[in-house]
């Protein structure tokens, strides 16, 4: 069942919908509405000036869109269509579109916002093949767009970081997911000095009710600063607030945690679980595992690894988990910082209802003295 919020925890839908303004018509791919002179997001961001709930609705409205295409492509990838990156790890004709869709849309309604984005379009450029592919699923969504504009949105990724305000994308997060067709997220937020101000994780595979697995399948996950966190059914465009987990007993406590361990140390977080007295872990792929903090349907998120976490793996689920209600830091209780370029300067992390964040903090002291000893 989804987690039942307290009366100082749920946001009204009013927040989101009073100050909305007409999305201008550079988004007629997301819907019909022209923008009033004054209105549009190139004028918001020539002006430093934001409109909050205009940008929850762009976002949403984007990471839905990424949703359909990557979901039509999972159904149908090739082998062919997977390639390995200098790291080994896999890259899809999916992440290629899901991006260049993306970074389009958002360059033409704010062109002043720079993107950090997990892709760029080397691969495609030296596969003219592979590009066509690509160019051909995006354009199923922007029917005008051209090869080369496909291949300058996934160029336009390269953003460094830092301060000031730049969009932060992960096409797909959880590619080995994807390829089991199983859990996988589209990621995308919004920063600015440090600070994530709305936020979106598109969760095509992730049951939108976690008490029936086998029930609709198909939700975003939305944070907006200052005004909570809620969840959207991709199918029926119904959302409603929602809040982490009331337990504050961690031994009583549900975690989650990749299901690949070459992400994390299955190794470290059985120990710290071990030692909060908790059972096994519930796993999955992707940033769908804050989303199931934020919902409460598991109480910690532990992500324990060697090297530091790149921010499009992190930022905009953190953000979410934080609107929820719940909490998100390093092993020694510091929050994360999203100013420090492309990655967020630690390696471990986890994220928590809140309730049992000072619990986990004291179990997980003695494996961070052993930090690199027991990484397993």
């Amino acid at each position: 069942m989804h987690a039942q919020c307290s009366a100082a925890n749920i946001v009204s839908k009013r927040h989101f919908r009073g100050a909305v303004k007409l999305i201008p018509s550079s988004l007629a791919y997301l819907t019909d509405i022209e923008c009033d002179s004054g209105d549009c997001p190139s004028n918001m961001a020539d002006s430093g000036s934001h409109d909050l709930a205009l940008l929850r609705r762009v976002v949403v409205e984007v990471v839905e869109k990424a949703c359909h295409l990557t979901s039509k492509i999972q159904k149908n990838i090739l082998h062919e269509e997977v390639l390995k990156k200098e790291d080994f790890s896999p890259v899809t004709i999916a992440d290629f579109a899901s991006q260049a869709l993306v970074g389009h849309i958002l360059h033409q309604a704010f062109p002043h916002i720079p993107m950090v984005g997990e892709e760029d379009a080397s691969a495609l450029r030296a596969d003219p093949k592979l590009a066509t592919k690509v160019s051909d699923h995006v354009k199923e969504f922007i029917a005008d767009i051209s090869l080369e504009e496909v291949l300058g949105a996934l160029d336009r990724g390269n953003h460094p970081g830092g301060e000031g305000t730049f969009w932060v994308l992960d096409p797909i997060d959880g590619t080995k997911g994807f390829l089991r067709k199983e859990q996988f997220a589209v990621c995308l937020c919004l920063i600015e000095n440090g600070e994530v101000l709305v936020a979106a994780l598109g969760c095509p595979n992730l049951p939108v009710d976690s008490a029936l697995p086998d029930g609709e399948k198909g939700c975003v996950f939305i944070g907006v600063k200052g005004q909570g966190a809620a969840q959207m059914d991709i199918s029926t465009k119904k959302e409603f607030p929602i809040c982490v987990s009331s337990s504050s007993d961690a031994s009583k406590a549900t975690y989650v945690e990749s299901l690949e361990s070459g992400h994390s140390s299955h190794g470290r977080h059985a120990e710290i679980a071990s030692a909060l007295g908790m059972g096994a872990p519930l796993r999955m792929d992707s940033q769908c595992k804050f989303g199931v903090v934020a919902r409460g349907q598991a109480s910690l998120y532990l992500r324990i690894s060697k090297t530091p976490q790149y921010i499009w793996d992190i930022a905009a689920g953190a953000m979410i988990v934080e609107e929820a209600g719940g909490r998100v830091t390093d092993l020694t209780g510091q929050p994360l910082q999203f100013s420090l370029g492309r990655t967020v300067g630690v390696a471990a992390l986890f994220a928590s209802n809140g309730l049992i964040h000072d619990q986990v903090l004291a179990a997980c002291a003695p494996a961070e003295d052993s930090s690199h000893s027991c990484f397993v």
